[in-house]
């Protein structure tokens, strides 16, 4: 990808079907989530990343933060494969469940771990990185910068969480150009020839 391909990402996410087509995924997560009191999130609004997906076509995508698979559901829709990374042993179960269940267990690998002990293990690089859960640290961007390949993307959210400035540190970094989908999603592109 190039910078001026974040016009033509926006334009995809704003013309964006809005069939749902993992909701029963979504939906489970939320039922999980209220009777186990956690943090699993399903992202807001799945179509935005299955635009995203249809228009960069990633055949290696890392998201880090798997709850129970509604995220890599969508990204699994752009064609490539999905490394996803889950430190709850429970929402491992159940997302591999969810996922099997609407028929990309083939397509999405659920590790289980801490990202800093499994980011090590994966064979990377990657076109895309889809971060989803609570603010990304400073040392975690860089090690995404690190896994993603030049002109590839990382999708992030909640960068407003926490008390880091990370919307600031996409928004002006020489490494990234950034364009936010939606609010609070930040499409970053990785600068060529960056490390």
């Amino acid at each position: 990808m190039t910078v001026a391909d974040l016009d033509a990402l926006q334009a995809a996410v704003d013309s964006r079907p809005l069939l749902d087509t993992f909701a029963p995924v979504r939906r489970a997560t939320e039922s999980h989530r209220r009777r186990h009191g956690c943090w699993a999130y399903s992202y807001a609004d799945g179509t935005v990343l299955g635009a995203v997906a249809a228009r960069v076509r990633p055949a290696a995508v890392l998201e880090l933060g798997t709850a129970l698979g509604y995220t890599a559901c969508w990204w699994a829709t752009g064609g490539g494969h999905v490394d996803t990374v889950e430190n709850d042993p429970e929402h491992v179960r159940l997302a591999r469940v969810q996922i099997g269940g609407v028929g990309l267990a083939g397509r999405v690998t659920v590790h289980e771990g801490d990202f800093d002990a499994v980011l090590p293990s994966l064979p990377g690089p990657y076109d895309l990185a889809f971060f989803d859960g609570y603010a990304p640290s400073p040392a975690l961007l860089a090690r995404l910068q690190a896994l993603v390949t030049p002109g590839g993307l990382l999708v992030t959210t909640n960068l407003d969480l926490g008390t880091g400035d990370f919307r600031g540190v996409l928004s002006t970094s020489p490494d990234w150009r950034t364009r936010f989908l939606d609010g609070d999603t930040a499409a970053s592109i990785r600068v060529q020839g960056e490390a």
